[in-house]
């Protein structure tokens, strides 16, 4: 068997649909092939080249040589071991000493892998130092939406009449709220608490499903009392108007009000820093006389470019104080931007977790994720239009990235999130039976109708 020959078997296959291909991972036929033959035997049609060349060591050194990522003089990178993955193919390699990331993660490098394992496409990620991971990717794992479930999941969890009102009474963990999917399968689970979170993609990347999705697995808390939703609407509340008295505690649609909002954050922030300061306090865990404050800033461009020049500076002075300070007071700030660059957004550096949808430009992931994220694996610009909701997050403390899909949320969607988790209203009902009342009854004057024969003589 040679590589040309696979190719010619293989050509007319486009894919063989997720879940068969998941089944294929799941066969004795792959765990038990040994030789490079039955290697490539039992791989599923549409990666047996790649298995051809995997499995067969002169393949792949003849693969690094034409591609000028090894030499026989010089020596050749080593496939330290591959495995099938719900995507395609993930190979661990050692780089050639004296070898850069750039000189595998550049996109050159990657579209030419792409040809030569005969698949759509390769992305190359740093892991550990001197070695890189080559994806090969033939089937997206995200491509189907995945609508919200989060009033059917949700609407029962309530604290028992004698416990303690708490996160985990509710079933809500605020370090782990469920917004989406990730590329292998697994619940892409958003830490809140502790969080300061960034979304940004361009017009119809998916915004609204993100912010929408984190309400929405947010919401037994909130109706708890251990969440309070500030939300700033700047396009006039088109957006989120459908929670305003009733799932938001503060609601604000032009900049006027939402700076207003945003102070009045600030100033209850503050005290309650004062209240930690002298209880001893580190860190403030939610509860129902302390909840967690949720400030979402939708379209945040409309107040840091352009509102006034006075309104920009008080908006990034008020963030810039949410943001930096917030964290051990339970105040958490998602903003949402269509442009990262630091002129939209300046304190985007005090963002601890980062989501990056699809973007214009390869200059606007190192916006968001920072320099050499591309190189890392972000490719916020080549994610497709028909994918919306698909990004790839990042946070403080880690290199990597998780490619996820957030929620699909309707608007019929939206009106259930908002009429199952919206707090209870006081009841403001009269508590004495009325029925009997008659307004026109004057007493003293009504005491002795006429007729009565009560009344004094003249």
């Amino acid at each position: 068997m040679n590589l040309e020959t696979l190719l010619v078997a293989t050509g007319a296959v486009t894919g063989t649909g997720v879940l068969a291909w998941w089944r294929y991972l799941d066969t004795t036929v792959i765990r038990s092939a040994t030789t490079a033959e039955q290697i490539t035997a039992a791989a599923p049609p549409a990666l047996r080249p790649a298995a051809f060349i995997l499995a067969d060591p002169g393949q792949s050194n003849l693969m690094f040589e034409a591609l000028d990522l090894g030499h026989r003089d010089r020596g050749f990178p080593h496939i330290v071991r591959w495995d099938y993955t719900p995507h395609g193919i993930d190979v661990e390699v050692q780089m050639l000493g004296g070898q850069k990331l750039g000189d595998w993660t550049s996109e050159d490098t990657c579209d030419q892998l792409a040809t030569y394992f005969a698949v759509p496409t390769v992305t190359a990620i740093g892991t550990d130092p001197s070695h890189v991971r080559l994806q090969l990717r033939v089937f997206d794992t995200l491509t189907d939406s995945i609508p919200t479930d989060a009033v059917g999941s949700g609407a029962e969890q309530e604290a028992a009449p004698e416990q303690q009102v708490t996160p985990e009474s509710v079933g809500v963990d605020l370090e782990a709220v469920p917004v989406g999917v990730a590329e292998d399968g697994s619940p892409w689970l958003l830490r809140v608490l502790g969080s300061q979170i960034l979304v940004a993609g361009a017009t119809g990347s998916g915004k609204g499903s993100v912010l929408h999705s984190i309400i929405g697995g947010l919401g037994p808390a909130i109706r708890a009392g251990l969440v309070d939703v500030w939300m700033c609407d700047p396009k006039g509340g088109a957006e989120f108007g459908s929670g305003a008295d009733r799932l938001f505690v503060r609601f604000g649609v032009d900049t006027g009000s939402i700076l207003g909002m945003l102070s009045e954050a600030v100033e209850l922030m503050d005290e309650r820093l004062v209240r930690m300061r002298r209880s001893g306090t580190r860190k403030l865990y939610p509860s129902v006389d302390e909840p967690l404050m949720l400030v979402v800033i939708d379209e945040a461009a409309a107040l840091s470019s352009y509102a006034s020049r006075e309104e920009q500076n008080e908006f990034r002075r008020l963030s810039g104080l949410l943001l930096s300070k917030g964290r051990a007071a339970a105040v958490v700030v998602v903003a949402a931007l269509q442009d990262p660059s630091k002129e939209t957004m300046p304190n985007r550096q005090l963002f601890s977790v980062r989501i990056g949808l699809r973007l214009d430009e390869p200059t606007q992931t190192a916006m968001v994720h920072g320099q050499g994220a591309r190189d890392r694996g972000a490719r916020c610009d080549q994610i497709s239009e028909l994918t919306p909701g698909v990004g790839y997050v990042g946070e403080d403390g880690t290199t990597g990235f998780k490619r996820v899909r957030a929620f699909w949320v309707s608007d019929d969607a939206v009106d259930a999130i908002v009429d199952a988790f919206s707090p209870a209203q006081p009841d403001t009902a009269p508590v004495v039976d009325y029925s009997g009342f008659d307004p026109d009854f004057i007493p003293g004057a009504d005491d002795n109708p006429p007729g009565s024969g009560s009344g004094v003589a003249a």
